[in-house]
């Protein structure tokens, strides 16, 4: 009898183990994390009851699994910058995040971000990806040919776009938190570096956008972006492996603690993305602060130079209700309707050169989608660098 209850003792404390062992697993930014990943985290911050920061372990973080980053040795910080490049002028902003008052992860450590609410239900894989699919480079090329910024899928941009070879782009943003009409829509603010054509796209992109599918709010926050086949693959944030990241004190898809108002105080900061050219790895920087970098191994076209660069916004025009989407671009004002402190701004704007050297832009294109929804305009005046006032309200008399 004895052994029996011992034999059923012994069973029940396997099955508990097994149970344990499969609840242990759970999904950060979207990724099912296993004890080997939950072993990686050193220290875990609650920000409220639907965010938490976990401080990975910066040798042990989740991208380092993909396949090219095998054995990859992490480039701790760039090893040379840009000349020329801006680097005194980081606006008005001081980068702290909204978690920093939570806590802070310790060096040698890189903070990710885990969304509570997301970790409750585990999401397909299709349906992740389904929410990439709402990043487009402005005006892709389309079998037409047509580059005019027209894009049938919802996609509408006011953006300017510069072609050569480059190394990089800086741009000082202007901080806005724009009103999104359904879950599924999207206000982006971004700079694209881009190389390759049609199927073989590359893209780096960096910025601050507003999505309430992606995030469960409508808060603004800092996104990356990367594709290295036209959107087919790569992801936004830490989604899938592949950005390295570096910093303890930045979080990816994290708020920002200060805003513009209109009329008012503005808010804004510099967005930088450039390739060192000892190591190949392309730099994202924000006010200054390395992030972390895609290694160039990453990408067919972009292992080489950049041949495209755009800066500007994005929104996505789902037509909700048969009509053309509320959703706001910038601040949600024309630049016809005034400059500083109505519509958002891009200052500062800066392309990195084949020599390594930042210059403003020359040759500029517009590209706009919708004048009457969404518009932009260059100031002339260049009082603070080359720039441009950009954005809109969405639907209205004259956008329908």
């Amino acid at each position: 009898m004895s052994k029996f209850m011992t034999s059923i003792c012994w069973s029940l404390i396997l099955a508990i183990s097994v149970f344990l062992g499969l609840v242990s697993k759970e999904l950060v930014d979207g990724r099912i994390v296993s004890d080997v990943m939950n072993r990686s985290i050193i220290k875990s911050i609650l920000v409220d009851k639907d965010e938490i920061i976990d401080c990975y372990d910066i040798y042990k973080q989740p991208s380092l699994n993909h396949h090219l980053l095998r054995n990859h040795t992490i480039q701790v910080k760039p090893s040379m910058s840009p000349t020329n490049m801006k680097l005194d002028n980081f606006g008005t902003l001081q980068i702290t995040q909204a978690w920093h008052k939570y806590g802070k992860c310790p060096q040698g450590t890189i903070p990710i971000r885990r969304n509570i609410k997301d970790s409750r239900s585990i999401l397909s894989h299709k349906y992740r990806r389904q929410k990439f699919s709402h990043y487009k480079m402005p005006s892709t090329v389309h079998s037409n040919g047509d580059r005019s910024g027209r894009d049938k899928s919802g996609h509408e941009y006011a953006v300017i776009r510069v072609f050569g070879n480059f190394l990089g782009a800086q741009a000082k943003i202007n901080l806005w938190n724009p009103v999104v009409e359904t879950p599924l829509e999207i206000s982006v603010s971004q700079i694209w570096v881009v190389a390759g054509e049609n199927d073989d796209i590359n893209t780096i992109e960096a910025g601050w956008e507003v999505s309430e599918n992606i995030y469960g709010d409508n808060q603004t926050r800092f996104f990356i972006l990367w594709t290295p086949d036209d959107y087919k693959t790569g992801c936004y944030n830490l989604m899938c492996e592949g950005f390295v990241h570096t910093s303890s004190n930045i979080a990816i898809g994290c708020t920002f603690t200060e805003l513009s108002a209109f009329k008012g105080d503005q808010k804004d900061a510099t967005f930088s993305i450039h390739k060192d050219q000892n190591s190949g790895n392309w730099w994202v920087q924000v006010q200054g602060i390395p992030v972390g970098y895609y290694p160039s191994s990453l990408f067919t076209q972009l292992s080489k130079t950049a041949t495209e660069v755009d800066f500007g916004g994005e929104i996505f025009n789902q037509r909700w209700k048969n009509r053309h989407t509320t959703t706001q671009m910038g601040s949600g004002h024309f630049p016809s309707e005034g400059g500083l402190g109505i519509s958002s701004y891009f200052n500062y704007v800066q392309v990195v050169d084949e020599n390594n050297e930042a210059r403003d832009p020359k040759d500029v294109m517009t590209v706009v989608s919708k004048p009457n929804c969404y518009d932009l305009k260059i100031d002339e005046k260049h009082k603070n660098g080359y720039g441009f006032y950009y954005g809109g309200p969405g639907n209205n008399e004259n956008c329908q």
